[in-house]
């Protein structure tokens, strides 16, 4: 399978995890459930991450018809995805510490998240050329680290409703 091919999974991949999350919410809010501060932190991360990912996978695609230059096709994508997601982790961060929210499954959340974070500086430096220059591989690598740690915050929200 081909990086290029891989990104149309990654981004079917995040529409299925937004999906699910709102179906979580469409059917727990039905069941007359009032949602606390980090259930609806977890939903809002989700949608905004599956959305972004959908999003910077099918950058590179339909780059690829205005330009031809790696830099553009995949570099312009990896450092705006890298951005995006180094922002949305430390607001994660920023937001669980201000509300104290219970981590759930910190023996997998907490490594998760140092790859996913290490995996997006390493996109960026790609993306700007300093490192593997605009590697689709290691782009492919930080999706699937982030979509991971979107699966283990599903699974939190799950958790979260269950208890």
């Amino acid at each position: 399978m081909t990086p290029e091919d891989s990104l149309f999974e990654i981004a079917e991949i995040a529409i299925g995890l937004a999906g699910f999350s709102g179906l979580v919410a469409a059917f727990v809010q039905q069941a007359g459930h009032v949602w606390r501060v980090e259930q609806k932190a977890r939903i809002v991360f989700l949608i905004v991450m599956s959305f972004g990912t959908i999003v910077a996978a099918l950058a590179p695609p339909a780059l690829s018809g205005a330009s031809s230059s790696p830099a553009i096709i995949w570099g312009v994508p990896m450092v705006a995805f890298s951005v995006f997601c180094v922002v949305l982790l430390v607001q994660w961060i920023r937001l669980t510490r201000r509300h104290a929210m219970k981590l759930l499954f910190p023996q997998y959340s907490i490594p998760i998240m140092a790859l996913a974070m290490g995996l997006q500086v390493a996109n960026f430096l790609s993306g700007i050329g300093w490192m593997l220059p605009y590697s689709p591989t290691l782009f492919v690598f930080g999706f699937l680290t982030i979509l991971v740690f979107g699966a283990n915050m599903f699974l939190a929200l799950l958790q979260s409703i269950w208890e």
